[in-house]
């Protein structure tokens, strides 16, 4: 399996989960925060062909892809306006945001995780989840750290931490949930 192909399997699923759980929408944008680099790496160097491809074997990864444009177009008709609740913030430096897309993917992956054995898809997985949840925590919180240590703005470090909360928040609720199974 290409990359694109196990990275639009792994959105498909993840929209598949959220959507049992009646989320969608913007709330499945923000669940699926830790996905929007790898939709975008796949945006850029896939095909026309090869997009339309996945969109029809992967319906989840096409809903998903079509409600990150819609979020892009609001993003950026927002910035042309002026009336972006973050726009006054520069973009993060590549390192920075290079250790957040790692956290927010470890993110995903943890979730994604957790729901499929919630789910009753997978074996008895809790000393992988815990392993899983530890790094996480881990990367989390050493992020956090860098973050708060950093001369970046103070706006930008709030909205991280911010992100990772609620990221944090999500992450054990599903492992709960994957305890209560």
């Amino acid at each position: 399996m290409t990359d694109a192909n196990r990275i639009a399997a792994a959105i498909n699923l993840r929209v598949r989960q959220l959507e049992a759980q009646g989320i969608t929408g913007i709330a499945l944008a923000n669940h699926m925060i830790g996905h929007m680099q790898d939709l975008h790496a796949i945006y850029t160097t896939a095909s026309d062909r090869a997009l339309r491809d996945l969109c029809d074997r992967f319906p989840g990864f096409e809903r998903y892809a079509r409600i990150m444009e819609e979020v892009s177009e609001r993003n950026q008709a927002m910035m042309a306006s002026g009336s972006h609740p973050h726009g006054d913030l520069p973009e993060l430096p590549e390192p920075m945001k290079a250790k957040l897309v790692h956290v927010l993917r470890a993110a995903a992956e943890l979730e994604r995780e957790a729901q499929a054995a919630v789910d009753g898809r997978t074996g008895d997985l809790s000393e992988r989840l815990t392993e899983l949840r530890r790094s996480w925590a881990d990367g989390c919180a050493r992020l956090v750290s860098e973050f708060k240590s950093s001369d970046l703005p103070l706006g930008s470090q709030a909205l991280v931490e911010q992100v990772l909360k609620a990221t944090a928040e999500r992450i054990c609720k599903a492992v709960e949930n994957r305890s209560a199974a």
